[in-house]
């Protein structure tokens, strides 16, 4: 078995900031995983799931939990342009 170095999606930002309605709080989800289908995981600092971006760039909102964030639905470009994404900033 072969071990490859695979690179991380240049379009796949490092964190994604949402506000939560019900507590009226940010909150901030990092990069956590990259699936092999192309499906992003971001969670909190303390672990907790946020939010998943499937393969076309669109923040799902959870099937079990209410979506209490104003993401979901969202997709990278929109949350891009209103400076809700925080990037990778490549090196110089």
């Amino acid at each position: 078995m072969s071990a490859s170095a695979q690179t991380v999606p240049s379009n796949l930002p490092a964190a994604i900031l949402c506000y939560a309605k019900a507590d009226q709080s940010w909150r901030v989800g990092y990069l956590s995983r990259v699936n092999k289908n192309g499906e992003a995981l971001y969670a909190g600092a303390g672990g907790a799931l946020s939010a998943t971006v499937d393969a076309k760039g669109i923040v799902v909102a959870p099937d079990n939990r209410p979506a209490g964030l104003d993401c979901f639905g969202k997709s990278l470009e929109e949350l891009r342009a209103s400076g809700r994404l925080m990037d990778f900033q490549p090196k110089r």
